[in-house]
């Protein structure tokens, strides 16, 4: 496959943060996400006015010009550091979720499932919604996720790799994708599924934000034929390093 100059420009400068970010300590990781996400703030005008628009849009006009401008910087200052989480997944490990995550009781609820049963854990876009299927790998359950594709093919083998490193299997949202992912929840594994997945042909109509979407309907379909229990599993961010 040949590679746009773009495609290799945007990794290359992917995998220098990415090297960099592998020397800092947490914080001092975090800190550069979040000066990058200062600098695309800055850059990103029309985008961040487009952000303002759509959170007036949800919230309606209670909200102070403010309160809106700090919606969409914390959304973004976040979304780097979820970037910056991604490319340090090898050093999620026990003693990283005991000393960053509080599992909201989930572990017990796990505990409760039938041995060998798959179950799908539901996350939306919220938090840092990877460390949900990491999270899950450490406390032993087979995670595999369904993923669609990056518009980069470089960036997009990259971030799937690192959502494999911990051992967990990436399944492309392709037409073979149904069979592979029924089978895996019969065998006992644990689908990670994000709920809030635009469909860009006819779907699933519903209400979203106070307004209608089209998402994606394969959760509720592979739940019925495989047989096994929808979990939702929401993560929010607690300041820079915790996470519910």
């Amino acid at each position: 496959m040949k590679y746009r100059p773009k495609h290799v420009i945007e990794y290359g400068a992917l995998r220098a943060i990415n090297a960099l970010v592998a020397l800092l300590p947490d914080r001092a990781a975090l800190a550069l996400g979040a000066a990058l996400a200062w600098l695309a703030h800055r850059l990103a005008r029309a985008r961040v006015a487009e952000a303002h628009r759509r959170i007036r849009q949800v919230f309606g006009p209670g909200l102070s010009d403010r309160e809106v401008a700090r919606i969409a910087w914390i959304s973004l200052r976040n979304t780097f550091f979820n970037a910056i989480e991604v490319m340090r997944m090898a050093r999620v490990d026990r003693a990283w979720l005991a000393r960053y995550l509080d599992d909201g009781g989930l572990s017990a609820k796990l505990a409760a499932l039938p041995a060998g049963q798959g179950a799908i854990f539901v996350v939306p876009h919220t938090g840092n919604w990877d460390l949900a299927g990491v999270a899950g790998q450490q406390m032993g359950l087979p995670i595999f996720f369904l993923v669609g594709h990056q518009k980069n093919p470089l960036v997009d083998a990259w971030l799937n790799r690192m959502r494999s490193i911990q051992g967990s299997e990436t399944i492309a949202r392709d037409s073979g994708a149904l069979k592979k992912v029924i089978r895996n929840l019969r065998d006992g594994k644990v689908l990670a599924f994000m709920t809030d997945l635009r469909s860009r042909t006819p779907a699933m109509r519903v209400r979203f934000l106070g307004h209608e979407a089209n998402v994606v309907a394969g959760m509720g379909l592979f739940a019925r034929q495989a047989g096994v229990p929808v979990i939702p599993v929401l993560l929010s961010r607690e300041g820079w390093t915790r996470h519910r």
